[in-house]
């Protein structure tokens, strides 16, 4: 009995990595679903960002999944370092997409027709405490699991030129001074500031969530479509070569997420209709193509 207990106990590592394969994606899949049923409801007229959802029927939906996503990814260990990081942050950032909606300012000036409970309606006042008490929540947690990590597991972050490449390393330090320049803007929300450079600073927020989210999902499928660039020949000696139609995929999707980025962001800023939530879809649409190439060639070899 110990033999087979042992041998059953053998693929359950397996089995976990790749029921967390399956299910990172869902969410992502869910809400996309959830969104259009919305926008069929209302005669096809969709919102101009799925974060309008925030004050819609599918609300729970749009904060459910974003922050099942990056639960999912934080919990994700990358193949480098690089895919490791990018993971992380863009796991850590979509809690700010979720819990800071780009309509917010919207939602604090419908705060008196706001029920939040049976018999209770929340003033202004109180959505703005409530924001502050639920982001120091998360940043403690946050504080928490990284201590956690540190002491507990295999932590590689402050474990620099070990496993990857300068360029790889640098894109890393892009995300570390992009993450600590975007604390100082949830700073600015904490301390009680409603405005940036004459915009309202939970917009300013939620969009670089958002971007920063996407680039670093783009750096976490580079890290797989440039491998000779990112990663060290020893690396990819130990992971093996990817199939020249996988590295063909990656780079299509790795140019088309940076590509998104580029003209999405500018058709918003001239404000063309449905600029910003057809860019959503699209960078959703990248993220979980790159999941499934990923996937399918992770599979059978997850090490």
């Amino acid at each position: 009995m110990g033999k087979g207990a042992q041998k059953k106990d053998d693929g359950t590592p397996l089995l976990t990595y790749r029921y967390l394969r399956m299910i990172l994606v869902l969410p992502a899949v869910f809400l996309l679903i959830a969104t259009i049923f919305e926008a069929w409801s209302r005669g096809w007229q969709f919102r101009d960002s799925i974060s309008d959802s925030y004050q819609g029927p599918v609300r729970d939906v749009f904060v459910g999944a974003l922050m099942a996503s990056g639960v999912c990814m934080i919990a994700y260990k990358g193949r480098s370092k690089l895919e490791d990081y990018a993971l992380n942050f863009a796991g850590f950032n979509a809690f700010f997409v979720a819990l800071v909606p780009n309509n917010f300012t919207a939602v604090l000036n419908e705060a008196k027709s706001t029920s939040v409970s049976v018999g209770e309606v929340a003033t202004r006042g109180q959505l703005l405490t409530n924001l502050r008490f639920v982001l120091v929540a998360f940043l403690i947690t946050a504080a928490l699991f990284t201590y956690a990590d540190y002491k507990l597991m295999n932590w590689r972050a402050l474990k620099w030129s070990s496993d990857e490449t300068t360029f790889a390393g640098r894109l890393a330090v892009v995300s570390w001074v992009a993450e600590i320049l975007f604390l100082i803007v949830v700073g600015g929300v904490l301390v009680g500031r409603e405005t940036l450079f004459g915009a309202t600073i939970f917009g300013i927020l939620h969009f670089s969530a958002a971007g920063l989210m996407i680039g670093n999902l783009s750096f976490a499928a580079a890290s797989h479509a440039f491998p000779a660039t990112l990663r060290t020949p020893q690396h990819n000696a130990d992971v093996g070569p990817a199939s020249s139609r996988a590295l063909r995929g990656y780079r299509i999707i790795v140019f088309a997420m940076w590509a998104g980025i580029v003209i999405g962001g500018f058709c918003i800023w001239r404000q063309v209709p449905y600029a910003v939530i057809v860019t959503e879809y699209v960078e959703i649409g990248l993220f979980v193509a790159y999941w499934l190439v990923a996937t399918r060639g992770d599979w059978k070899n997850p090490q």
